[in-house]
């Protein structure tokens, strides 16, 4: 059983994570999959569908189509690309606020010791999804331009070089602190703003190890995404200079479907590597979160101290 209230230091906070998914991560991903696998696949359908049309309108058997003719294209068919995203950005909210809670949940079946089914994952879920949802709401108008505006201001500071450390170090720090008060307004009765007081406090007592880790597992997450997703990229990319010495049209037109496909075939596969391996991200903060809870309240301490007693009896 993995052993969430622990104190870690920058390695464990890291080492950790790979290992909760190499004790997990079969289990984990089943029953993400049981719960969101029929969202995310209905997504990609749609954004297959809406890259068909734009294809459509973009190349006319084939062959670029003109400006004018593309623009008519869009008009005509406008309430159909308009029926596409709103029934997308439907389903990525819905995706949103289930992928937040997902690994609350599970982590929290794990520290209760409760079997980690995708009946009591969902159960969670729905007694939350309120929460998720005024968490959300309140943090669009108090939280998330707070946190847009110190971007801002380091992104501004990039031109005289001071920006890029900072960068560096406020993004994630800012997001590891929001990620601590939204574990913590789901896992416990705290109201909002006790929340983001003492994600605050939970991430102030130890900020580098917090900040290094979330780094890296970004990073190792980012960079696997990156290469797996392109890779049909590339293809279609060396599939088209391999046939360039062929210059009729009909080649042309193969070559440009070709490389439409593959382009597609990408952006789908990013999509569904991002929400899976999006996880590790989360189960990440879960884990600091839980070891910065140990930290303060000495969890493992009391923890083994029943242990004792229950032995001793």
């Amino acid at each position: 059983m993995f052993q969430l209230y622990k104190k870690r230091t920058f390695n464990e906070l890291i080492s950790d994570t790979f290992t909760f998914f190499k004790i997990h991560g079969k289990n984990y991903f089943a029953n993400y999959i049981a719960i969101n696998g029929a969202i995310i696949l209905i997504l990609i359908v749609l954004l297959y569908f809406f890259f068909k049309v734009f294809y459509d309108g973009l190349f006319q058997n084939g062959t670029p189509n003109s400006g004018v003719g593309f623009e008519n294209y869009l008009v005509e068919n406008l309430n159909l690309f308009i029926g596409y995203g709103i029934v997308a950005l439907v389903l990525i909210l819905i995706l949103m606020f289930i992928n937040s809670l997902f690994p609350i949940a599970y982590l929290k079946l794990v520290e209760k010791k409760e079997e980690t089914n995708a009946a009591n994952l969902w159960k969670f879920i729905k007694s939350k999804i309120g929460k998720s949802i005024v968490f959300f709401l309140i943090s669009l108008v108090i939280i998330f331009p707070l946190a847009g505006l110190i971007a801002f201001v380091c992104f501004a500071l990039v031109f005289i070089l001071i920006g890029i450390p900072l960068i560096i170090i406020v993004i994630p720090a800012l997001f590891t602190c929001i990620s601590f008060a939204y574990y913590n307004y789901i896992s416990t009765n705290d109201g909002y703003f006790d929340s983001i007081s003492k994600g605050y406090r939970l991430f102030i007592k130890k900020p580098w190890p917090l900040i290094g880790s979330t780094i890296i597992i970004y990073m190792i997450v980012n960079t696997v995404v990156s290469f797996i997703s392109f890779i049909p990229y590339f293809i279609g990319i060396f599939g088209v200079f391999f046939n360039i010495e062929t210059q009729n049209l009909d080649n042309q037109q193969e070559n440009i479907s070709f490389m439409m496909i593959m382009i597609g075939i990408t952006f789908m596969l990013s999509i569904t590597l991002n929400y899976l391996l999006q996880n590790i991200i989360s189960v990440n903060q879960g884990i600091m979160y839980y070891s910065m809870i140990d930290e303060t309240e000495k969890t493992s301490n009391l923890s083994e101290i029943d242990l004792i007693g229950s032995n001793e009896e």
